[in-house]
């Protein structure tokens, strides 16, 4: 741990956010790290984003013309690498040329474009996108010259490698740029519908330049000479803030963190997966679009007008199909919508191979234009999801570029090959490279469902990882492995209740019951939606406030019913404080008004409402009033403590945050970092805070709080606050063979007023269950103990292992995959977890537990595990009670909850106890529990 100096985050401006989709411009977030220079004057808006946050197209005025900008670099682009195609069998006439000398035009820009891909990542950190707005067309600029002016052939390449370069670290560039913003599916289709739009105009113009204006070839470069003078002063205006410092200190590359190579990119996986994918795609749909003419002039002896007429509807298939399928594709996944694509565009290639006629012929191509075309964007924005940020746009930029070198490989081998063999060769070719780039993209790890890259990437799973966790599950319900115990013989079921409406319809990742009111929050997307567990409708949300997904959510506790307040934590590395006031004077029993005021302001038109009379007194929504900065990457969890005093957050940096609230009032949001922990090897999946119950005050050399956090690093932390105020690690739970995913303290207090167990649960599919030695002697550092000479060393040196955890039984094992959440009720003392395996499993404890939990306690020589860690023997304390196998269909569920039943078919309103769960299909689904009396 280490103790950083007091910061402070002060309160922002409140500001319904029921009118804004977004925090107000003029709301302040306050960074929480004091030694952090100010953002430069020169970095713009958009500049001062946070990695973590996703940039939106239309979020500003700058922005809007920068994307207007990319999509013209990209039409250039398109025009380029069709105009090439279209005019290569005007050039081998007017060169008189054989196939394979006219195809260096196509491979001459590969060595351009890998360069491009190389040196990408340092023109950014030293140029900033600026710099690649003014080389970019300045080397296009240099090759374009010389094709308008018609010099000797060999000439031609050397003036192409000038164009190939500019066009490669554009592509790069504004890939990176457009993947990692917000809805980059779409925006893709529509950056790569320019290119798609320039491939289709470029081969109508020039084709009617020289059949029907009887023109040179090279009369078609004086346009394109005019299209990038143009580009050249639109691009600098566009990004002439976006200089290399302000790349920097966007990356915090400023701020003493390491500087993210092309080198360290090119050691990923992902990132030669996905240049070996482009690649190929480019490579194909370039070889098309460049040898369709040829194709239909030699083999379907087609006109020459017509011919050329064909190369236009095969790009704008490609352009159509971009925009249409990029609404489709992120709706779907990426995964399973290339797979369906590009086995449609093998079918529609053998048909334009082997159907002799020019018609046909005509609307295949047109057809297989309209499914690549998605193909590139989609690949981008699967590095996006799979790779960290700081990687996307020297791993990005690589792939683009590497891939942008098909565009001239793989036309030049279709070239030297038809030289011998005929343009025929064309087909057979570009269905080999078909084959080859879905069997790249299969191995790119995540699966089909939607939201698996993303899952993937946190689970850092390696490429051909779905092959292997196919072989290993099956694709259905699993079934009980024969090794796992049955469920009891009692008649113990779950039973599914109508789900809360409305239907998410993406991934939710956690339902929150609210610790006295009858209301639900759940995260989502970048919103939290609270329900009501009455109506099991929804009653309010959160929105605005983040600009990723939100992964956790937590209520402040110990509020009067008419206040509430919720800690949001976000994928854009910031938690953050929302608070609703309903009205003042309602008791317990009128609890329930702040439920019913959003539903009533819902209800209410706009129609009748009266802009000149009284505010309606239900007029109010969820204010977003404090962001929480400091975590340098994704916010996995929050909570509370159980005086609400504290926060805890944790991050996929690997730290745990702790934060007190010195605000003067409850209405004054002002927290203040107190510490930074930082003893976990890997990223810090859940904390939680052991409940108020009387048994945690035994250790009086500790403050009474205490908190748990769990970490990919396999291993349990336990935290408590000394007599210094410094918050140290106590002890270190070990054992688990995978992620620890998160972990739930026991909510009802032993006999004995006992120091509540710990439940934790992994990867490896285990739950364990910790108890605390509370036998043992006191604490060193305790009043009079060595903690006065331990007073001036710092932190990282304290002695820290201070308390003994046993683990003191094992749940019975009937998970096949991760375990992603554990719930324990105080009410009945059963267990329910779910996880990747969709399944739902119950859990009770044997009556005998208590004996056997003295005994160990009675005993500190007896351990439950051996030397070599194997596990306790589990079936003496916990059984399997019922399982629910497939509780969301074929989705995964990422939470389980036990909350108090408030609707009207409860028999005991406010007392029964039913479970909620959260999964990748956006359901949030109730099911009552039936035990038999």
């Amino acid at each position: 741990m280490s103790s950083p100096p007091p910061h402070i985050a002060v309160q922002t401006e409140k500001t319904a956010l029921s009118d804004h989709p977004n925090v107000p411009k003029d709301n302040k977030e306050w960074s929480q790290n004091p030694i952090s220079d100010p953002v430069p004057e020169h970095a713009s808006e958009t500049d001062t984003n946070s990695t973590g946050g996703l940039e939106r197209w239309n979020g500003s005025p700058t922005n809007r013309y920068r994307f207007l900008v990319t999509n013209f670099s990209l039409f250039i682009m398109g025009a380029n690498d069709a105009c090439i195609g279209v005019t290569s069998s005007q050039i081998e006439t007017f060169y008189n040329l054989n196939y394979l000398t006219v195809s260096t035009l196509f491979i001459v820009p590969f060595a351009a474009y890998l360069l491009a891909g190389l040196t990408n990542n340092y023109i950014h950190y030293t140029l900033g996108q600026r710099g690649v707005a003014f080389l970019g067309p300045v080397c296009r600029l240099v090759g374009y010259l010389p094709m308008a002016l018609h010099p000797p052939f060999p000439v031609l390449p050397c003036a192409l490698l000038f164009a190939g370069f500019g066009n490669g670290i554009e592509d790069s560039a504004y890939n990176a740029w457009v993947g990692n913003m917000h809805r980059a599916n779409e925006l893709l289709g529509f950056l790569h519908g320019s290119y798609g739009l320039g491939g289709t105009v470029a081969p109508l113009v020039a084709s009617a330049m020289v059949t029907k204006g009887h023109l040179q070839w090279y009369t078609f470069f004086y346009i394109m000479i005019g299209f990038v003078i143009v580009e050249f002063f639109v691009g600098m205006a566009a990004f002439w803030k976006a200089t290399g410092a302000a790349y920097r200190q966007r990356l915090q590359y400023d701020q003493g963190k390491a500087r993210t190579t092309t080198r360290m990119a090119m050691k990923q996986p992902i990132t030669w997966l996905v240049a070996l994918f482009l690649l190929g795609y480019v490579g194909a749909e370039v070889s098309l679009g460049g040898w369709i003419v040829t194709f239909m002039l030699r083999v379907r002896h087609a006109e020459p007008f017509l011919a050329g007429l064909t190369v236009t509807l095969f790009w704008g298939g490609l352009t159509i199909g971009r925009v249409v399928l990029g609404f489709v594709t992120g709706r779907i996944g990426e995964k399973l919508a290339i797979t369906v694509y590009l086995l449609l565009s093998i079918g529609l290639e053998l048909l334009y191979w082997l159907v002799p006629n020019f018609v046909a012929s005509v609307v295949f191509v047109m057809l297989l234009g309209f499914f690549l075309g998605p193909l590139f964007p989609a690949a981008v924005v699967a590095a996006t999801k799979l790779l960290p940020p700081d990687y996307h746009v020297s791993a990005i930029g690589f792939a683009a570029a590497f891939g942008g070198g098909g565009a001239s490989l793989l036309p030049f081998a279709v070239g030297a090959i038809a030289e011998h063999h005929g343009v025929e060769v064309l087909q057979p070719i570009v269905i080999a490279i078909f084959v080859f780039i879905i069997i790249v993209w299969l191995l790119l790890p995540g699966g089909f469902k939607k939201g698996g890259l993303e899952r993937a990437r946190e689970e850092k799973m390696k490429p051909g990882g779905d092959a292997k966790k196919a072989a290993m599950s099956p694709t259905s319900a699993p079934p009980l492995p024969t090794d796992s115990p049955s469920p009891s013989s009692s008649s113990t079921r779950i039973v599914a209740l109508p789900p809360f409406k409305p239907d998410l319809h993406e991934r939710a990742w956690a339902s929150i019951p609210h610790p006295t009111l009858p209301l639900l929050a759940t995260a989502h997307a970048k919103t939290v939606t609270v329900f009501s567990l009455s109506s099991a409708s929804a009653h309010s949300s959160c929105t605005g406030g983040h600009t990723r997904s939100v992964r956790s959510v937590a209520w402040k506790p110990g509020l009067p019913p008419h206040k509430l307040c919720l800690v949001t934590g976000s994928f854009d590395s910031t938690a953050g404080i929302w608070r609703w006031d309903g009205d003042v004077g309602a008791n317990d029993e009128d609890a329930l008004e702040v439920e019913v005021t959003a539903r009533q302001v819902r209800r209410t038109t706009v129609d009748d409402s009266d802009e000149d009379g009284p505010s309606h007194p239900g007029d109010k929504d969820w204010e977003f009033t404090l962001v929480l900065e400091g975590h340098d990457s994704e916010i996995k969890s929050c909570a509370f403590s159980p005086s609400g005093s504290y926060l805890a957050t944790c991050s996929r940096d690997k730290s745990v945050w702790i934060w007190e609230d010195i605000g003067a009032s409850e209405a004054d949001d002002e927290w203040e970092t107190i510490a930074v922990l930082n003893e976990h090897e890997g990223d810090v999946k859940a904390v939680a805070w052991c409940p108020d119950v009387p048994g945690r005050n035994a250790r009086r050399s500790y403050g009474s709080d205490v908190l748990a956090s769990a970490s990919y690093d396999n291993t349990v932390r336990i935290w408590r606050e000394d007599g210094d105020a410094e918050w140290v690690c106590v002890s270190v739970l070990e054992g688990h063979e995978g992620t620890v995913w998160g972990l739930e303290w026991e909510a009802k207090p032993r006999p004995g007023d006992r120091f509540p167990r710990l439940l934790t649960f992994s990867a490896d599919g285990i739950i364990r269950v910790w108890t605390l030695n509370e036998n043992e002697s006191a604490d060193d550092d305790g009043p009079g103990g060595s903690r006065t000479a331990l007073g001036g060393i710092p932190n990282t040196m304290r002695r820290s292992l201070r308390e003994e955890w046993t683990c003191t039984a094992v749940l019975p094992k009937i998970h096949t995959r991760d375990i992603y959440s554990v719930t324990w009720s105080g009410t009945s003392g059963m267990v329910a977890s779910t996880g990747s395996d969709g399944l739902i499993a119950l859990y009770g404890e044997d009556a005998a537990v208590e004996e056997v939990n003295k005994t160990v306690e009675e005993s500190q020589d007896q351990t439950r595990t051996d030397a070599n860690g194997l596990l306790p023997p589990a079936s003496s304390q916990w059984k399997l009670l019922t399982t629910q196998p497939s509780a969301h269909g074929g989705y995964e569920v990422n939470h389980v909850t036990w909350c108090k039943r408030y609707d009207a078919a409860s028999e005991r309103r406010g007392e029964e106890e039913m479970l909620v769960t959260s999964g990748d299909d956006g359901v949030v689904q109730p099911w009552q529990v039936d035990v038999p009396r």
